[in-house]
């Protein structure tokens, strides 16, 4: 009989893990598929402004937006450096939490970590293009001291 019970039970501690390991890869997988629909929207949109001739640097220059650092070297962040690289405005760094590891060679422009944004130049604005984790990026960032203007380029992309 205690066999049995002790069987049961090892049974269900094995049961539970499993229910526990598949329920956090469905989060996960519904966690990044929520990302990817954020990434194709605001891709789209950006393709859209760029059809009407809307652009970024346009849109900075009437916020009184000259210089600008990019938080986030991902897909958008490269893509908005590429945008911004030939303007008048002005990047002057680039961050990313995992910047020892990073390199796109985008020498023009310094990549530094997060915690060393407080101790950079002054900026107009940070542009964050990791857009899912703007809310967190932000209170990241006023946590550590940083006073300039932040924006999340998903604001940016449908305000132009």
């Amino acid at each position: 009989m205690i066999i049995l019970i002790t069987f049961l039970i090892i049974v269900i501690f094995v049961m539970a893990i499993v229910i526990y390991i598949l329920n956090k890869n469905i989060i996960k997988k519904h966690y990044m598929g929520s990302r990817y629909k954020q990434y194709y929207n605001i891709l789209t949109q950006w393709i859209k402004n760029k059809n009407r001739n809307r652009n970024i640097s346009s849109y900075l220059k009437n916020k009184n937006i000259n210089s600008i650092a990019i938080y986030g070297m991902g897909e958008l962040g490269i893509a908005l450096y590429e945008e911004l690289k030939d303007t008048d405005i002005r990047i002057i760094y680039l961050v990313d939490k995992n910047a020892n590891h990073i390199y796109y060679g985008v020498n023009e422009s310094h990549l530094i970590n997060v915690d060393e944004v407080s101790a950079q130049e002054e900026v107009d604005a940070i542009i964050v293009t990791p857009i899912y984790d703007y809310d967190k990026i932000k209170e990241t960032l006023v946590n550590g001291g940083v006073k300039t203007n932040i924006i999340s380029l998903e604001n940016i992309i449908y305000d132009l």
